[in-house]
């Protein structure tokens, strides 16, 4: 069957028109066409890729910062224990030792330094003279010092230290000083060494004695200035001399 023969007008109507007029309509894509060609200009090669969202950028950035702050720390610790001594572990630590006492105490123009001699006998007085006749000593060194009262008077104190041949001659030494009426070695003022009027001797103040060994540290101590009890200036002089005691660890016997 034939179909039909349209008019001159009605293939004019059929025909499309150039340009075409804001009243046609244009052709439609399909929905996947679209896409494929959006993914294909993203990745078109040479374009930069976008910026990432705030968010992602302050993340980064606190990221970064702390793998920075730790690979500090690891290098400061590393730092450190190359810097640290290698000291045994079994060494023990020295303690500090204590110089510092009640009172402060100063050698004299006359006596600076403290002086030596091997005869103790020469510089001793009664019993004492007596046991180092027969009981020789190895070396006497004496030093002479002054110090303040909390009152401003001065004291002086003669510091002796025998030493003997063996630990058992220093404990009879020290045994018999410490008694009465039995002598003992000459202060340096009695001795003559240091002038200090109107005393003629230290030997009426304070007396400490101390056995170290196979030495032994004699003190007498006394201050011009006295007051009117005897017993309590006696006990003065005795805690002077008592503190004077640790001035013979400068001796190096």
């Amino acid at each position: 069957m034939s179909e039909p023969r349209q008019s001159p007008e009605e293939v004019t109507q059929n025909l499309p028109r150039f340009p075409p007029r804001p009243t046609d309509t244009a052709p439609l894509y399909p929905a996947d066409e679209l896409m494929k060609l959006q993914s294909i200009m993203d990745n078109r090669p040479g374009q930069p890729l976008p910026p990432p969202p705030p968010a992602a950028r302050s993340k980064t950035t606190w990221v970064g910062k702390a793998l920075a702050l730790v690979g500090v720390a690891v290098v400061s610790g590393f730092v450190w224990w190359v810097l640290q001594p290698s000291d045994p572990v079994d060494q023990q630590v020295a303690k500090p030792q204590k110089t510092a006492g009640e009172y402060e105490f100063t050698t004299v123009p006359e006596l600076p330094e403290p002086v030596k001699d091997s005869d103790c006998a020469a510089h001793a007085t009664s019993q004492t003279q007596a046991f180092f006749k027969t009981t020789p000593c190895v070396q006497l060194t004496r030093a002479f010092y002054t110090a303040k009262l909390p009152n401003g008077s001065t004291v002086y104190s003669s510091v002796s230290v025998v030493k003997m041949k063996s630990t058992d001659e220093a404990r009879q030494l020290r045994e018999l000083t410490q008694k009465d009426g039995t002598g003992n070695v000459k202060d340096l003022v009695l001795d003559k060494a240091i002038s200090v009027p109107p005393l003629t001797t230290l030997a009426n103040g304070g007396y400490a004695s101390e056995q170290r060994d196979q030495l032994v540290v004699i003190v007498e101590s006394d201050s011009p200035t006295r007051g009117a009890d005897a017993l309590a200036h006696n006990k003065e002089m005795k805690k002077v001399s008592n503190d004077a005691i640790r001035l013979a660890s400068s001796f190096g016997n």
